[in-house]
């Protein structure tokens, strides 16, 4: 019978190490891969928020989008046809001075915000003082790697005449097919467009819960 030589016993004491290394990398790639999309997919938001709307009997925890309030003025938003930071505050938490106007014929589009792995909510205040307009559209448009547009959904239209007040909360599990745009997406941007003549539409502080209420 063959006996096994000093040359074969290391070859063989090599093989197994060298299993063994292959199958705790591949043990520890999976967490780090599982990390990282989770991290892609929650595009770095804050890891909590706050209670902003509990008093409407909203408990979700939301945190104030990149100048929702915007107090540093259009920074980061895309303003047309009219739109424009003025003076003037929602009256619920008066730490703020300006907010957004919207005359009809304008829109509004929303810094880059991040998302979660789920869906997403979106709350914020608003106002329209004209009551002759035809509602304020607001539509989320979702981005993938390198801001590559992968396409929108529009998650409502808000009806005209109203004083300030908390807008209803904003679901993207209620749109209809929007798998197919949030699929792959890391942010998103919201766009607000008043609908009709006699708009005088007025946000503040806008608010998303990437959580999804976790």
């Amino acid at each position: 019978m063959a006996t096994d030589s000093p040359i074969r016993r290391r070859l063989a004491g090599v093989l197994v190490v060298t299993v063994v290394a292959a199958a705790l990398a591949a043990s520890a790639a999976a967490p780090a891969k599982a990390d990282l999309i989770g991290s892609l997919l929650t595009g770095n938001c804050p890891t909590s928020g706050t209670q902003v709307f509990s008093q409407w009997g909203d408990y979700a925890s939301y945190f104030l989008a990149p100048n929702g309030g915007l107090e540093l003025g259009s920074t980061g938003w895309s303003l047309n046809g009219g739109a424009s930071v003025v003076s003037g505050n929602e009256p619920f938490f008066p730490t703020g001075t300006h907010s957004l106007s919207l005359p009809s014929g304008s829109s509004a589009m929303s810094p880059v915000t991040c998302i979660g792995p789920k869906n997403l909510y979106v709350g914020m205040f608003g106002t329209d003082a004209g009551d002759t307009d035809s509602g304020l559209r607001v539509r989320v448009y979702w981005y993938g790697l390198l801001n590559k547009l992968l396409g929108f959904s529009d998650y409502t239209t808000f009806g005209p005449g109203s004083g300030w007040a908390p807008t209803s909360k904003l679901n993207s599990g209620s749109v209809p097919l929007l798998a197919v745009p949030l699929l792959g997406s890391t942010s998103a941007r919201i766009q607000f467009t008043p609908l009709g003549s006699g708009s005088a539409w007025k946000v503040d502080d806008v608010y998303v819960d990437p959580w999804l209420s976790r």
